[in-house]
């Protein structure tokens, strides 16, 4: 996929649409740039939430079943409370 673009005054460059649709871009979206030698690469970079999202279609795929955050959270900091209670009674 290639694309040639002019860069305007401010040094805007506009990323062709097939481009955008393939990395999901949209306005807002962020990317970073890099430089290698002699080229410009640029990479999509990904919010938290889309982090989350991408780990949990992981991990929902090896599972093959839907996992509740909220309840995973809930039982961490369960499992945390108890820890500290048995360390407190125990000294």
């Amino acid at each position: 996929m290639v694309g040639i673009r002019t860069v305007g005054k401010k040094g805007q460059v506009t990323i062709p649409k097939e481009i955008r649709e393939k990395f999901g871009l949209k306005e807002g979206s962020k990317v970073s740039f890099e430089v290698k030698e002699d080229e410009i690469v640029i990479k999509p970079e990904k919010s938290g939430k889309d982090f989350v999202e991408e780990w949990c279609s992981i991990v929902k795929k090896k599972l093959d079943k839907p996992i509740d955050l909220r309840r995973l959270k809930e039982e961490y900091y369960e499992e945390q409370v108890e820890k500290f209670y048995y360390h407190v009674n125990c000294k």
